[in-house]
């Protein structure tokens, strides 16, 4: 047997009689957490002393080739690496936050030596299960609700709490919740697991179809930035019941929902208008942070007869904008847009250079190219708030580069600028002539090498964009003659002889 082929038996047959040194122990085997919150998977691992851990690293059990969770892109960023050691033992541990429902998965642990023949350790890794919480309902023998928090897999040793109307419900800490069938029950229930209390359940209303209720005009409303919005609802509760006070608000706090009013960014800009059963706000002097969800809550003179819905207004807030595309007959289309639909459109207002185009009434207006300076923008009727304008092309400049003085045989560049929006198309350059100005090419740069007297002259370039063009101020290029350098040096350097001749 050659030597090399007995040296790879002895080293096989080393490595299976040291298998019980190798090894990856996964504490526990499965795990359930909840979406949107974090989880910690551990493993102890050993392997024979005198070798040294090159890699290790957590994948997805089963994949075509195991590749390390921080370079998965549905990873990045949520994933971070924990390793310890003690005498005798070695301890993995990977976090990963924010967990999604597609986080459901095998994971194993890899780890490489510098062995060259092992690589890989093979294991039973650990199963994560993500869930949410569910709220299930069932009658009781009382006639009373049994609201039973509910998840797809078993959590480790959950504290639940529960709401009612966004606050705690007092001294309940268990996954079921009894109801008696009693107005003050009436609300709308939600249930978290302590340590995780802002990842909620979808509410239930328990009472709230008939006796309690807030039922928004529409779910969502676009409204133009700089404008005025009106958020409506209407609402109910028991007989009996006087409301003592009503109010919106964007989010709740430890003490519960917070009225819109004391916040500094809505002060002076927030009306209400109320009556018994109907509920508006005005904001006025729109921003774009003013773009979020609004609820509406009340609260009555019975102790527990407090109220919010579990789903609000979405308020959008946009700003116009001013496309242009063109049209089959030559011409252009401007087109005014927003990045959603608006609630109550009101037919835009025209712009020309300012001052407002009265043919045009529509969310699109047809114009024709023109030469010189001419802008466009759009604003809704009744807003002072106008889109950025997009307008031809204006400051056209042309520059010979180098600058400085310029000898034949040299080499210059001509270089154009403008600003335009939309974007300069192209550019077009020319040389004044006494009878018709000479086209020269096209190109924001124009080079000219080896250049003579004949270049020396006025250069100036167009600049066109969808809108329009304009031209720019001639620019010089004096270009000077090498030979007359020359003769003037040969003549002076003859005089100079003249005068030495004379002194002798």
């Amino acid at each position: 047997m050659p030597k090399s082929d007995l040296n790879w038996l002895l080293k096989r047959m080393s490595s299976k009689l040291g298998e019980k040194q190798w090894g990856v122990t996964y504490t526990p085997d499965s795990v359930c957490a909840l979406e949107g919150s974090s989880v910690d998977l551990s493993c102890s691992y050993k392997h024979p002393g005198g070798l040294r851990v090159t890699k290790s690293f957590w994948f997805i059990w089963p994949g075509v080739e195991p590749v390390d969770l921080r370079d998965d892109d549905q990873y990045k960023r949520r994933v971070q690496y924990y390793q310890t050691q003690t005498q005798n033992q070695l301890y993995h541990t990977v976090r990963i936050t924010g967990l999604r429902a597609s986080d459901s998965q095998i994971y194993k642990f890899r780890f490489i030596t510098d062995d060259p023949d092992v690589k890989l350790i093979v294991s039973s890794g650990v199963r994560l299960s993500v869930t949410g919480l569910k709220i299930e309902v069932s009658d009781t023998k009382e006639g009373g609700k049994q609201l039973n928090c509910s998840s797809t897999c078993t959590l480790t040793n959950p504290t639940y709490i529960w709401y009612r109307n966004g606050q705690p419900v007092s001294e309940q800490n268990r996954a079921v919740l009894y109801l008696r069938d009693r107005t003050v029950d009436a609300g709308s229930y939600s249930c978290a697991v302590k340590e995780h209390e802002e990842i909620r359940s979808a509410a239930v209303c328990y009472l709230g179809e008939k006796q309690w209720e807030v039922t928004y005009t529409t779910d969502s409303v676009c409204a133009l930035e700089g404008s005025l919005v009106d958020l409506s609802c209407s609402y109910k509760h028991p007989g009996g019941l006087t409301v003592t006070k009503s109010f919106w608000f964007i989010d709740e706090t430890e003490v519960g929902p917070v009225d819109l009013r004391v916040y500094d960014q809505y002060k002076g800009r927030v009306q209400y208008h109320q009556t018994q059963t109907q509920c508006r706000m005005r904001i006025t002097g729109l921003r774009a942070s003013d773009a979020r969800t609004y609820w509406f809550g009340f609260i009555t003179d019975d102790p527990g007869g407090k109220y919010t819905s579990s789903s609000g207004v979405s308020l959008s807030v946009t700003g116009l904008k001013t496309e242009v595309s063109d049209t089959q007959g030559g011409g252009k289309r401007l087109i005014c847009s927003s990045t959603c639909t608006l609630t109550n459109p009101t037919y835009p207002i025209w712009y020309r250079n300012g001052q407002p185009v009265y043919g045009c009434r529509s969310a699109s207006c047809s114009v024709d190219v023109v030469s010189g300076e001419v802008s466009y923008s759009c604003a809704a009727e009744g807003s002072d708030v106008h889109s950025p304008p997009v307008y031809s092309p204006k400051d056209t400049r042309a520059v010979v580069l180098p600058s400085g003085k310029r000898e034949e045989g040299d080499s210059v560049t001509l270089t154009c600028s403008s600003e335009a929006d939309p974007p300069v198309l192209s550019y077009h350059w020319f040389k004044q002539r006494p009878a018709a100005d000479e086209a020269l090419g096209t190109g924001q740069n124009y080079s000219i090498t080896n250049i003579s007297s004949q270049h020396s002259g006025l250069y100036y370039c167009t600049a066109l964009n969808q809108l329009g063009q304009h031209s720019s101020a001639p620019a010089r290029l004096d270009v000077f003659c090498k030979c007359i350098m020359i003769l003037l040096s040969v003549e002076y350097k003859m005089f100079r002889s003249s005068l030495t001749s004379i002194f002798i």
